[in-house]
């Protein structure tokens, strides 16, 4: 009875869990030399020690998938990410 209980309660967070959505994504390109551009183009430029504020590189979809909202950055290490 306590372990059906437990497997229940369980099943509901687990559901909850998979229906949250985590606002996150991780890309993998064909070099580091892509992912440096695709980060130089989303993030502050820092020149002699101050931030600049840049405007990224607009495509057809920029407004729809709202990129101006994005912070771009490198992903930790395979293995600090916790699935």
């Amino acid at each position: 009875m306590l372990e059906e209980s437990l497997l229940k309660i369980f099943m509901e967070e687990r559901e909850k869990v998979q229906k949250k959505h985590l606002k996150m994504i991780f890309v993998t390109f064909q070099n580091e030399a892509v992912a440096e551009r695709i980060l130089r183009d989303f993030n502050v430029c820092i020149c002699h020690g101050c931030h600049v504020e840049r405007e990224p590189r607009c495509s057809s979809k920029s407004a729809k998938l709202r990129t101006d909202n994005w912070t771009v950055s490198y992903a930790p290490d395979p293995h600090n990410v916790h699935w």
